[in-house]
Formats: structure tokens, C-alpha cells, sequence
């Protein structure tokens, strides 16, 4: 990562260092950092190497383990599973209005009824250990669990329903839980760049500094 510390407009001069971004509990167990020149691919950045000397038992990190559900697209090539798929589709499609529109907002209509027809005909494998979601999401706050909780049950409601008007109210909760999620997203990550300046602005101890 990088970051400019001091920018000249004059003269059109900026000042930027180099550095290795490394989570809290890590931290500890770096021994040392170093430039290592000649990988700068035409740039005017180097490379910058952290070595880390980690002893004892894996760290323990909430969260970090998810698993990964997908579906079984390569039995479609089996006719009877083409038969359950397609015939799901279309009594899916056949309850939604045509509307001429942008593209985007009915892709977000028609994708969630493609992807239940995949599950629904092919089957579903589950890949890796989930422990629960993960608690250290600092941009989950209470507004954007309930923006999410109502696009479920809007979406809940459209499958059950098919109708206009659950059609309408899925796609007002689906476009507020996603601006909900930005919003939070763009304030962690203002708070973050804030951090990171308070943190590179406060003298350290030059003994315990790792350079």
C-alpha cells in the first residue's frame, strides 16, 4: 500500500512512502521490514517485504472461516434435470409484468428466480466450515441488519407470490438495503483513513519502531 504524505501544488511535487498493511494481532510478530529494489515494473514504488515469525497455535480469528455454497450446474447436461430447470423458469417468468426499462433493475428481478431453479433442480455442495458470519464486520450496524431483513422478506414474498406488487416492493428493499450497505461501507472506510493518519502522525518510540 501507499500513502502521499506532503503535496507541493506549484511545483507539482508529492512525497509518498510505502508500506505493509498487517492486521492487529500480527503485528507483534514481525520481526522485520525492508525495500527491496529492482521489482518496480515502471513505477516509482519498490517492493516492500515484511517477515513474520509466527510460533504456537493458529491465531484465532471469529469470522474468518465461511463456506462456499454452489450449485451443481454440470448436472444440466442430464435431460431430466434440463426438464425441471427450464419448466421452473417458466412458471416463475410467466407472473412478472414486461417492462422496458434499464437492464440492471430487471436482471435483479429475474436473477434471484434463475438462481432458486438452479438450486431447486441441480442441488447444492457446500465447500469449507462456516462459524456464524462474522461478528468483526464493523459495517453490519443495527439499519443496515433490518434494510437486509426486510429485502428478505420482500424476496420471500416474491417467490411465494409472483405478483406486481410484491415485484415493486422487492425491488424498493432491495435498491434501500444496498444504498444502507454503501452508506455504512464509505463510513468505515472514511474512519479507517482517519485512523491510519492519526496512527502514521503520532511520534513512536524509535527502539521499539520496526523499520
Amino acid at each position: 500500500m501507499l500513502k502521499c504524505t506532503w503535496y507541493q501544488s506549484t511545483l507539482g511535487r508529492r512525497s509518498m512512502i510505502d508500506f505493509v498493511n498487517i492486521s492487529s494481532d500480527l503485528r507483534p510478530y514481525v520481526l522485520d521490514t525492508r525495500v527491496k529494489k529492482g521489482a518496480e515494473l515502471s513505477t516509482d514504488h519498490h517492493l516492500v517485504v515484511s517477515w513474520v515469525e509466527w510460533r504456537g497455535k493458529p491465531l484465532d480469528r471469529p469470522g474468518k472461516h465461511k463456506s462456499v455454497v454452489w450449485v451443481n450446474w454440470e448436472r444440466l447436461e442430464e435431460a431430466q434435470v434440463q426438464e425441471a430447470f427450464n419448466s421452473h423458469l417458466r412458471r416463475r417468468f410467466s407472473g412478472i409484468p414486461v417492462e422496458v426499462g434499464d437492464i440492471e433493475p430487471e436482471w435483479s428481478v429475474f436473477k434471484p428466480f434463475i438462481a432458486e431453479a438452479a438450486a431447486g433442480s441441480c442441488g447444492l455442495k457446500v465447500l469449507g466450515a462456516s462459524r456464524g458470519g462474522n461478528p468483526r464486520t464493523s459495517w453490519w450496524t443495527p439499519v443496515v441488519r433490518e434494510d437486509v431483513r426486510l429485502k428478505k422478506e420482500a424476496f420471500r414474498d416474491l417467490l411465494s407470490r409472483g405478483t406486481p406488487e410484491a415485484v415493486a416492493r422487492y425491488r424498493q428493499a432491495r435498491r434501500a438495503a444496498a444504498s444502507a450497505v454503501a452508506k455504512a461501507k464509505q463510513r468505515v472506510w472514511e474512519k479507517f483513513g482517519e485512523d491510519m493518519k492519526k496512527e502514521f502522525r503520532t511520534p513512536r518510540n524509535a527502539e521499539g519502531s520496526v523499520c
